[in-house]
């Protein structure tokens, strides 16, 4: 996959619409963009131009979640664009996202078939409120039709952090697997894991508002484990009767109290 990296600079007001200068190599134009409204506009024709024409969809996404406050005359941000997902086929959430990385080439992509004989990773994590106290389950499915079950304790705070440690502490133990699926109920594991993790490590890890991104360490843990591995990660949605997903979120309960 091939990415490029920009610069932009917020540079005027009026109205509610911001004036922002994109730069690419020695390459550079400018933009109007409404946070209130969502309008973009082009204010020149040229091959920069062009180009973000052609990746609208990546650069409408980044402009759309930067939070209201991040837009001020001055504001500075490194960013990146890709020639791969995401485009809207991504969010069928019916579809498995593909992650091929086994030569390091993070080529992401959407497929309805799964990849039959292959250990899947069922996980979910849980956060007591009340006892704050967390906790996270993993459920290893082995391509023999075994099953093998973990709990952990922790005290690390937040729902999408444990999220993450339950995917660490699987990945960990299938290490020497080249292929697994992950089925978890988390769009932040299957979004960070597939969409942001690769564009952070370019930007040193900063997002669209101009700050660092949350549980830097852990994404860099994923990122060592995923290397050389293809991975299928399918969604199911919480509390639906999936038999394994509804498994790991009992027990996950169960831990953190």
């Amino acid at each position: 996959m091939n990415y490029f990296q920009l610069k932009m600079e917020i540079i005027n007001e009026k109205n509610g619409i911001y004036t922002i200068s994109i730069f690419h190599d020695n390459s550079s134009c400018r933009i109007c963009f409404s946070p209130e409204t969502k309008e973009l506009q082009y204010s020149e024709n040229n091959d920069l131009t062009q180009f973000l024409k052609l990746k609208e969809f990546q650069l409408r996404k980044l402009l759309h979640n930067k939070r209201p406050n991040s837009f001020f005359i001055g504001f500075k941000l490194n960013f990146v664009l890709h020639d791969g997902l995401p485009d809207t086929s991504y969010y069928d959430l019916t579809k498995i996202t593909v992650l091929d990385n086994l030569n390091n080439e993070f080529n992401v992509s959407k497929t309805r078939k799964k990849t039959p004989k292959i250990p899947e990773l069922f996980t979910d994590g849980s956060f007591n409120h009340v006892k704050n106290t967390g906790g996270f389950a993993i459920l290893i499915k082995t391509i023999q039709n075994e099953y093998l079950m973990n709990q952990v304790k922790t005290k690390r705070k937040g729902n999408n952090l444990i999220e993450l440690l339950a995917v660490i502490e699987g990945l960990k133990y299938l290490k020497k697997e080249k292929k697994i699926r992950i089925v978890t109920d988390s769009q932040y594991v299957i979004k960070g894991i597939t969409e942001w993790l690769p564009l952070w490590k370019l930007n040193e890890f900063y997002t669209a508002n101009g700050s660092k991104a949350k549980n830097i360490t852990e994404w860099k843990k994923i990122d060592a484990l995923i290397k050389n591995k293809y991975l299928e990660f399918e969604w199911v949605k919480a509390h639906s009767d999936h038999f394994e997903n509804t498994i790991c979120d009992m027990k996950a309960k169960s831990i953190s109290k």
